[in-house]
């Protein structure tokens, strides 16, 4: 079946062009929005983590034509937090800069803050953790967290993962994960991929913030990668879609240039033509900021997740069978449906898959159980 789009995405796609709009050019709505296309819009927004985006083209609009008053106020104590949750990660991730500054690593903010400040109101991005790179390899930044008393050996050893390391929340909530490796990897050519981002990261420049920000070529590569392996794993929301339509407005003909040259090396254009039709048909990417010629086909089975699964494929409506042996079946079958989309990465992905499980065996048989 093919996309089906409904008035209320319709609108929110409206509202997000609005609210991202920086020439003054965008009209706004056409007709006021029912009271039930409020509710709707709301729902979807929430879903989608673009609350505090979408609350800033509210505030654009003629007052006929906005919400509710007590959904209007629900909504700007939403903004309102997402602001202070955003404000208390900018200050987490200049502290950690100064840490790790003062113990003379290189580091940097990868995403979140280093997006967020991209955005024409910082504050209202919907936030996550703090991903922040530092050099060091996964044993010298253990050590170093250890040192720094970041880390506490007998209490989070639990806490790591291939690529970061979890630090425990802080007193404001603040989650926060160290990277050893600038990005989780793809499929096909990983090494070649981590070989460019190692590079590519050093270059990272001081901002107003207080944090190394990643050069705009560095995010452009690494974020796709990163949008690369959700859509393969469960889903992607607005909010990622969003930031990549930042990076490229912030970005130049050259840093494009560069990042497409590494993009073709590591076979990502597949997914890249589909992710520039999403920007086009639901944030109104302009064509000359385009990495490639936009595919509507690839393009479609994107945004049909999104709006299926909302934020990271975390509202899907589907329930995961009870049955081990079902849903493993069902996640095969999932996994070797991407092979229309990228055959090369699904492949890969599929190939990785199998080693990892046929290297478990021992482990399985030795706990006696099939689900570690």
């Amino acid at each position: 079946m093919g996309l089906i789009l409904k008035k209320t995405d319709k609108l929110l796609f409206k509202l997000l062009q609005l609210a991202l709009d920086t020439t003054g050019k965008l009209q706004g709505l056409e007709e006021a929005p029912s009271e039930e296309d409020w509710k709707a819009i709301y729902k979807l927004a929430k879903r989608q983590s673009v609350l505090g985006i979408v609350f800033n083209a509210v505030k654009k609009l003629p007052e006929d034509f906005r919400p509710t008053r007590a959904l209007l106020l629900r909504w700007s104590m939403d903004a309102e937090g997402t602001a202070g949750m955003n404000a208390l990660l900018n200050q987490e991730a200049a502290r950690l800069t100064q840490i790790f500054d003062g113990a003379g690593r290189k580091n940097a903010v990868l995403k979140g803050p280093a997006n967020a400040r991209l955005y024409p109101d910082p504050l209202g991005r919907q936030c996550g953790d703090i991903d922040i790179w530092v050099e060091g390899g996964r044993k010298g930044v253990t050590e170093l967290l250890y040192k720094l008393n970041l880390l506490n050996a007998e209490t989070d050893d639990h806490a790591y993962s291939r690529h970061h390391i979890h630090l425990p929340k802080n007193k404001d909530g603040v989650t926060v994960e160290v990277h050893f490796k600038p990005a989780s990897g793809i499929p096909f050519r990983n090494g070649a991929l981590q070989k460019f981002l190692n590079e590519e990261i050093r270059k990272a420049t001081l901002v107003p913030e207080g944090f190394y920000s990643p050069s705009i070529k560095f995010a452009l590569v690494m974020q796709l990668a990163h949008l690369q392996q959700h859509f393969y794993s469960g889903g992607l929301g607005f909010r990622q879609y969003t930031d990549y339509l930042m990076l490229l407005r912030h970005s130049t003909e050259g840093d494009r240039n560069a990042a497409v040259g590494v993009m073709k090396n590591l076979s990502m254009m597949r997914a890249c033509g589909a992710v520039m039709w999403v920007l086009q048909e639901v944030l109104g990417l302009e064509r000359e900021l385009m990495l490639c010629a936009p595919d509507r086909k690839r393009g479609e089975r994107l945004l049909k997740l999104a709006l299926a699964g909302g934020n990271f494929g975390q509202h899907k409506e589907v329930p995961k069978p009870k049955n081990v042996f079902v849903r493993w079946f069902k996640d095969r079958l999932q996994a070797l449906s991407w092979l229309t989309f990228d055959p090369v990465n699904a492949v890969f992905k599929e190939l990785k898959y199998w080693r990892a499980t046929i290297s478990l065996i021992p482990k399985r048989i030795k706990r006696r159980r099939i689900a570690l």
